[in-house]
């Protein structure tokens, strides 16, 4: 094939048949799959809905909750047996949705070897609803190699129309809040990853450059940069993200941030927005450690502070101070 296989799971899945087969274990028969899927397929709108706390109706991004119900336990097989298995596929800079790489993981990537280090922060607007249904239709079909039945099956199930489900859209994307989203966002947007990573080691040559791609959040790291090299990069960038005609990844400028290791904070236009933190992903980035974000220190401080007001007798404050205090542990050890 033309396209860079290599890089690409073969999931192979031609048939409803052949997903109840990959699904299948002990527990579950390849009928009792074969059942899920089926039920699931017919009754599909009765299994999800719109989350009412997490959704952001006035920015244009629905929460879709399927917990608790078949198609969510459906879900979690596909992601768990179909999508999972090919993690070590994805390259190493990818991080969120991925086995063994989670925020601390990504961040520490971002530290490199050598310091006086420089950050770049973009976010990638309105991520989940900018891969179309088409687009994860070809995944399957071409660089997942499945047949066009299998395809159009799994693609049903993880993909919902754009907007409220009491008024929806003309189009589907995937589903934000699926299980089986931010592997399949991932896997779909793979090609456009892949070429902003060489556009960074190009234009950031000898500067111990950094890329990590966490979900929405793309964040650049060097040694010895500039903000006047971070300036020229962002347009270069912009472009790849924007290229395709069949989906554009459009960045938030008004999120987007260049920031030195002293804190010293600029927006886009280059203008100086005051000292922050040199921090990524809620975690400050130190010269070779991570330790809390600003927000959290604030938290846990907080949390403290009432903890000895309350002279420790509050059973709700304990739980969450111990939790900070655990989590604190986990992201500076």
């Amino acid at each position: 094939m033309k396209n860079n296989q290599r890089n690409y799971p073969k999931i192979a899945i031609r048939s409803k048949r052949e997903l109840a087969k990959r699904l299948s274990d002990k527990r579950n028969s390849v009928e009792d799959m074969a059942r899920l899927v089926s039920d699931v397929k017919t009754n599909y709108d009765n299994y999800w809905t719109d989350h009412p706390t997490q959704s952001q109706p006035e920015k244009g991004k629905w929460v879709r909750d399927a917990s608790r119900t078949d198609l969510g336990k459906l879900l979690k097989l596909i992601n768990a047996k179909v999508l999972a298995p090919h993690d070590l596929l994805i390259p190493m800079f990818i991080f969120g949705g991925v086995s063994g790489r989670n925020h601390k993981v990504a961040v520490t990537h971002l530290l490199g070897v050598k310091r006086k280090r420089i950050i770049l922060k973009l976010d990638v607007s309105r991520f989940f609803e900018q891969i179309k249904y088409e687009r994860v239709y070809n995944f399957f079909l071409i660089k997942g190699q499945c047949g066009q039945r299998g395809a159009r099956l799994l693609v049903d199930l993880c993909c919902v129309p754009i907007g409220a489900k009491d008024n929806p859209g003309t189009y589907k994307t995937i589903a934000r809040g699926f299980s089986t989203s931010s592997r399949l966002a991932v896997w779909c947007n793979l090609d456009t990853f892949l070429r902003l990573e060489r556009l960074v080691k190009k234009e950031l040559q000898g500067k111990d450059s950094r890329i990590a791609i966490y979900v929405d959040d793309i964040a650049i790291t060097a040694s010895g940069a500039t903000k006047e090299d971070m300036l020229r990069l962002y347009p270069k960038i912009k472009a790849i993200l924007e290229s395709d005609k069949n989906q554009k990844l459009p960045l938030n400028d008004a999120k987007t941030k260049i920031i030195y290791h002293s804190g010293d904070e600029y927006d886009i236009d280059g203008i100086y927005q005051g000292k922050r933190g040199f921090e990524h992903l809620g975690l400050q980035m130190n010269r070779n450690s991570l330790t809390l974000g600003t927000k959290t220190r604030w938290k846990l401080a907080n949390l403290t502070h009432s903890y000895k007001k309350t002279q420790r007798k509050n059973v709700t404050i304990r739980k969450k101070r111990k939790s900070t205090l655990r989590y604190k542990e986990y992201v500076e050890r």
